[in-house]
């Protein structure tokens, strides 16, 4: 159902109202409107709706307006009726009291307002929503608007009261605008928030809803296309997302179009609310041209500096007049003309005074000068809206038309920057000190290091880079305008010694001291912690063994500590498996002792990677050495036996530079003798096959590697021996299976098994196969034959099992043994499945004389029988329930056991076919013929 409106036509002359039938209640006449709102404290808001209508082409008017009221939980929680229109001549023959006519503004479309109170139930989200009966019905952009719901809507937050009140934004300039064919569209809102919050503007379609048709649900108009669509020619209409002004280049078709854009506000970067609005644009054909207002687009200006900039606004129409004026009067705050220290405006060509209300001339020019201070500083930019029209065809002639023009100039003042910022090291701290902002409102400072040498540099005069994008990290707020020093004690660092510890500071200010607004940096100031570089010198194994393993660890002794360090200083040792980061602490030594020996434990399955650090008397990590030199490992060396042969392998991650490996060998635990030299070439593997060996032996190596890290004072050279290894030369890996099929007859019952010759050497070891059998795929598989794999050519055998038609079904697998003995793993089963058959007659006779007296299968293999059920010609049950497949039924009734007569019969039969995955329910219908 529609709501119920009050209805008159207004006569613009005359003033007078005449109501009509409910039927042209719901005609069209809808053209734009918006809904705001004010806190007026404790949950009270005052809420301003305001619609454009053109009463006059379907004689409708609404004396009253509803409003409904939504909670985040998508429930109607009030619906507010009977609000009088308040603008206008009053009309008391309206069924609302109080009710008044609007006021016209253009041709027949009307200004309504109306005004009422809530109070809601609390702090939360909320949506007050309009619609109304009906669109204006020549809209152009909306499929059938005469039929279509006109609706808006604005989301209100309502605030925490600790966090302030909040008020939707204010939009000061009519949705109701003019444009001409081929010519730019330009249209600025008017918007701005009355707390203060950021605005952000969004072209979305027009919509349509009814409340009553279910939850709510506003769509897009039918059919709605936006004014810029192809359909309309060849244009780009678009909002700019900060300053709402609209641009449509440029209009191609005559007609009334609707477009709609939401207005949402932020507060600390978080939405609050939005107003969703409707606006209408006229496009008509007109020799008219719009005004040009010429000027800069945004700028920044540092508080304390005077800002000055010209703008120029003329008409290229020299029949035409141009009126410039601030849009929306500069109403609100978000402009620079309404703060304590407020920006002027001088003319310099032609005379005019009340600027901003309002000059004309054929050319305007002028200079906006703001000599700002520290109170102007804030997040949110101010903004100055120009605006420039022609002529007033609102109030003018029908055939007349006015085009305008809107330039909005982005004004960001920011905090001057800080300077002199000194950087000084002293013991465990580095002390900074810089001078206090200019702006004594600051409320405090964000102090930024970084670990490496560069400065510093903003890359636009509005300071926009944070310096955490140019590798500063934010390490400390300091709150307060007059305190400009820090301690930093460089807590949490791991490795200081980079090229250089360097600093910059910001001041922070904020309104209701909250710190969201950063000045530009200060001067980049550093310091360098000087020390030697850490070098570790051996990670050599002394012990293989799987439980007292040994290794040798050694490094060299840092000839200088900075100042900034307080003694004594010590070493910690740390290890890690070879894939890992050295993370378990082994040792703290004193800062003269650099040998440490590593002991009990496996060395037998890995090498293990080393890593010593310098640390003072505070625990502060002095350093950890310079592109890794203090961390390497152990070489870790396997032998990998083969057939007579044996693959030798070592991994080499090592802080020095190696020269060579000298590689030994020894037999049956007997003397380690040099067997070869390899050349290091930088690689962390290297490989050698030692051949001609001899498979009875067992085999044992090590390599010792030869380097330097080729640094005066540092020990050189350096000797690393690896882990020990052994094996016999053979080859003792389980051998390979060869390939095998099985095929099973199911007429013969008979299994044939084939055996196939491998192509490569993986069989060349074998010394017999083993055949194994179960009765399933899990098994358990037992033995069913052993034959020497002596034959060149693939080999087939046949398995029987007439006499054992129950283990037809059934798996095989096979192992083989080579000549060590080593059996490999069973190979993936292959099976032999059941072979199921059941075959019927069509005719049997039940007459005692021995032969044909049963209803029973022709054939019948690994069949299951479950159920049959007999019918006669009519349909009537007559047998049932037989599991003895072999006997389905004797041709006698189950009701009384009398003796079937002769005719056709019918049967369905259940039964399960045996399979190894599991048997398969089977369904068997069919008619058998029973003759006495």
């Amino acid at each position: 159902m529609f709501h119920k409106y009050p209805t008159c036509l207004p006569a613009f002359i005359f003033l007078l109202c005449f109501c009509f039938f409910p039927i042209l209640a719901y005609s069209s006449h809808n053209l734009a409107g918006q809904i705001t709102t004010t806190f007026k404290g404790a949950n009270k808001y005052e809420l301003l709706l305001t619609t454009y209508t053109d009463p006059a082409p379907a004689q409708v008017d609404r004396c009253s307006a509803v409003l409904e009221v939504w909670n985040a939980s998508g429930v109607k929680i009030a619906e507010i009726p009977d609000i009088p229109r308040e603008n206008g001549v009053l009309e008391p023959s309206c069924a609302v009291a109080n009710a008044h006519l609007g006021v016209p503004i253009y041709q027949t479309v009307k200004e309504n307002i109306y005004r009422t109170n809530y109070t809601f139930p609390g702090p939360g989200k909320y949506l007050i929503r309009y619609f109304d009966p009906t669109r204006r019905a020549d809209v152009k952009n909306i499929t059938n608007p005469g039929d279509i719901n006109f609706y808006i809507e604005t989301e209100l937050f309502i605030t925490n009261p600790l966090v302030g009140s909040n008020s939707s934004p204010v939009l000061l300039n009519r949705p109701l605008d003019e444009a001409c064919i081929g010519k730019v569209w330009t249209h600025n809102p008017g918007g701005y928030d009355p707390d203060g919050d950021s605005l952000v503007y969004q072209l979305v379609a027009s919509q349509q809803y009814d409340s009553d048709n279910g939850p709510f649900s506003p769509i897009p108009a039918t059919g709605y296309q936006f004014p810029d669509n192809v359909a309309f020619g060849n244009s780009s209409l678009s909002i700019n997302a900060h300053t709402g002004v609209m641009t449509w280049v440029t209009p191609q078709t005559i007609g009334v179009y609707n477009i709609a854009y939401t207005v949402t506000e932020y507060r600390n970067g978080v939405p609050l609310g939005h107003v969703l609005r409707d606006m209408v644009i006229i496009v008509k054909s007109c020799p008219n041209n719009p005004p040009v207002i010429e000027t800069i687009t945004d700028t920044c200006v540092s508080a304390n500096d005077t800002l000055h900039f010209k703008f120029l606004a003329y008409d290229p129409d020299s029949v035409d007049s141009v009126y410039l004026a601030l849009n929306n009067a500069n109403i609100g705050n978000n402009g620079p003309f309404a703060v304590i220290n407020p920006a002027t405006i001088s003319l310099t060509n032609p005379l005019g005074s009340g600027f901003p209300v309002g000059i004309y001339s054929d050319t305007i020019k002028g200079e906006v000068q703001w000599a700002t201070i520290c109170d102007n500083i804030r997040k949110n930019a101010y903004q100055v809206d120009f605006y420039a029209h022609d002529n007033f065809s609102y109030y003018g002639a029908p055939g007349n038309s006015m085009l305008s023009a809107h330039k909005a100039v982005i004004i960001r003042v920011i905090p001057p920057p800080l300077t002199t910022l000194t950087a000084t090291k002293a013991p465990n701290k580095i002390s900074l000190n810089w001078a206090a902002s200019a702006c004594s409102n600051a409320v405090g400072y964000r102090i930024y290091r970084k670990l490496g040498s560069g400065n510093f540099t903003q890359d636009t005069i509005c300071c926009d880079m944070s310096p955490s994008s140019a590798g500063f990290q934010l390490i400390h707020y300091q709150e307060g305008w007059a305190n400009t020093s820090y301690q930093d004690s460089l807590q949490g660092i791991t490795d200081l010694f980079a090229d250089a510890i360097c600093y910059v500071v910001t001041a922070m200010f904020g309104e209701n001291l909250n710190p969201n607004v950063e000045s530009c940096a200060t001067n980049t100031a550093c310091v360098v912690l000087e020390a030697d570089t850490l070098y570790l010198t051996q990670a050599s194994v002394l012990q293989t063994n799987n439980a007292t393993g040994e290794i040798a660890v050694e490094w060299s002794r840092p000839d200088k500590i900075d100042a900034f360090y307080t003694p004594p200083f010590s070493y910690k040792l740390y290890r890690g498996n070879n894939n890992q980061y050295p993370a378990l602490l082994l040792a703290t030594q004193n800062i003269d002792d650099t040998t440490f020996t590593d002991s009990n434990f496996n060395t037998e399955i890995r090498g293990y990677n080393y890593r010593v650090e310098v640390v003072d008397g505070l625990n502060t990590l002095v350093y950890t050495g310079a592109e890794g030199k203090n961390i390497s490992s152990s070489i870790y060396l396997s032998a990998t036996a083969g057939q007579g042969f044996m693959d030798i392998s070592w991994k080499v991650y090592a802080a020095w530079t190696n020269t060579q490996f000298e590689l030994f060998r020894s037999e049956n635990g007997g003397t380690y003798n040099l067997i070869t030299t390899i050349s290091a070439n930088g690689n962390t593997v290297y490989n050698y096959q030692d051949t001609g060996l001899n498979p009875d032996i067992r085999y044992c190596y090590y390599v010792k590697s030869t380097g330097s890290h080729n640094v005066s004072g540092v020990k050189s050279p350096l000797f690393n021996d690896s882990n020990e290894d052994c094996a016999f030369p053979r080859n003792d890996a389980p051998p390979c299976n060869p390939t095998v099929s099985v095929f099973g007859n199911c007429a013969d019952y008979k299994h044939t098994i084939t055996i196939t010759k491998q192509t490569d050497n993986c069989d060349d070891l074998i010394g017999s196969l083993n055949l194994l059998y179960a009765v399933n795929y899990d098994g358990p598989y037992v033995p069913v034959s052993s034959l020497p794999y002596n034959f060149t050519n693939d080999t087939t055998f046949t398995l029987d099992y007439t006499t054992s038609p129950q283990y037809f079904a059934g798996c095989y697998s096979v192992t083989a043994t080579n000549i060590y003995g080593v059996t490999s793993e069973l190979m993936s089963p292959i099976c032999v499945d059941y072979c199921p058959d059941l075959q019927l007659p069509n005719v049997f006779s039940p007459n005692n004389d021995g032969g044909n007296d049963f209803f029973s299968p022709v054939s019948v293999r690994s069949i299951i029988l479950k159920n049959i059920h007999i019918y006669d010609r009519w349909g009537v049950l007559v047998h049932k329930n037989n599991t003895d497949i072999e006997r389905l039924w004797n041709g006698k009734i189950d009701m009384n056991n009398k003796d079937a007569a002769t005719g056709v019969y019918y049967y369905i039969i259940e039964y399960e076919e045996q399979k190894l995955a599991g048997n398969v329910a089977k369904t068997a219908k069919g008619w058998v013929l029973l003759l006495r």
